[in-house]
């Protein structure tokens, strides 16, 4: 007889007994509250220390799926008019923080910055995209067929961000008007991303993978907690002073 020999292939019974690790969707809750919120980039009000931290986020590159080399905290609030993201990015060299775009929907590549991504409807498919740096950017846009997209589309939304000796913090309020959603969903699709320039990490909360966009909305996580919204009455202009030396 002729035995033939398979060099570096594992028996068909070894095969069949390995499994891949099944991927956990991501949830996180927000937290209703009835005081005002005063949006500083400080995060110093009580409800913010009361509230719970999303959890930990993890390196999509350079190393996939290792923890982040600086802690994040990120927490999610809301009233009956808008949705409050705190955020506050740990850093042990807070000195090598890059912040140098100021302009409305500037690209953020070269500097620190935070991305959000809001699923309104949980389709899947489409979401709005928030996105600032240290410097405070207010940069936004619509993400469209699960990774295209639009950053012609501005909102009525607000977000300041510090600097400190411990890293920096940014404090969005994203008042609902500004949203398209449906009121009777509980769930909300949602992810986070940082960024560390001088270290080209960057960090999420769901889906930390090479082969993931941050656009695609079919791999982000939830939010949970959500009731009693109300769309209100949208508006689609801005004031605005400017000034000139």
């Amino acid at each position: 007889p002729v035995v033939g020999l398979l060099l570096g292939v594992p028996p068909m019974h070894a095969r069949q007994n390995v499994e891949e690790a099944p991927i956990v969707l991501r949830r996180a809750v927000a937290a209703r509250i009835n005081g005002p919120i005063q949006v500083d980039g400080l995060l110093t009000e009580s409800v913010w220390a009361s509230s719970a931290n999303i959890g930990e986020i993890l390196q999509r590159e350079p190393r996939e799926g290792v923890a982040a080399t600086e802690s994040t905290e990120v927490r999610l609030l809301y009233d009956e008019d808008n949705l409050y993201i705190g955020v506050v990015c740990h850093d042990s060299d807070p000195g090598g923080i890059i912040a140098t775009q100021m302009a409305r929907d500037a690209d953020l590549s070269p500097d620190d910055r935070v991305e959000i991504l809001l699923d309104t409807f949980l389709d899947r498919r489409n979401a709005f995209y928030f996105a600032t740096n240290p410097s405070g950017a207010l940069v936004d846009g619509l993400i469209i067929e699960n990774g295209q997209i639009n950053r012609e589309w501005d909102a009525i939304w607000d977000v300041r961000a510090r600097q400190s000796g411990e890293g920096w913090s940014a404090e969005f309020a994203i008042p609902f008007k500004s949203l398209n959603f449906n009121q009777n969903g509980l769930q909300w699709g949602f992810n986070f991303s940082r960024t560390i320039r001088r270290k080209t990490e960057e960090a999420r909360w769901a889906a930390a993978r090479l082969d993931i966009r941050f656009t695609q909305v079919s791999e982000a996580g939830e939010i949970d907690g959500l009731s009693g919204l109300e769309q209100g009455r949208g508006l689609d202009v801005r004031p605005y002073s400017a000034g000139t030396w």
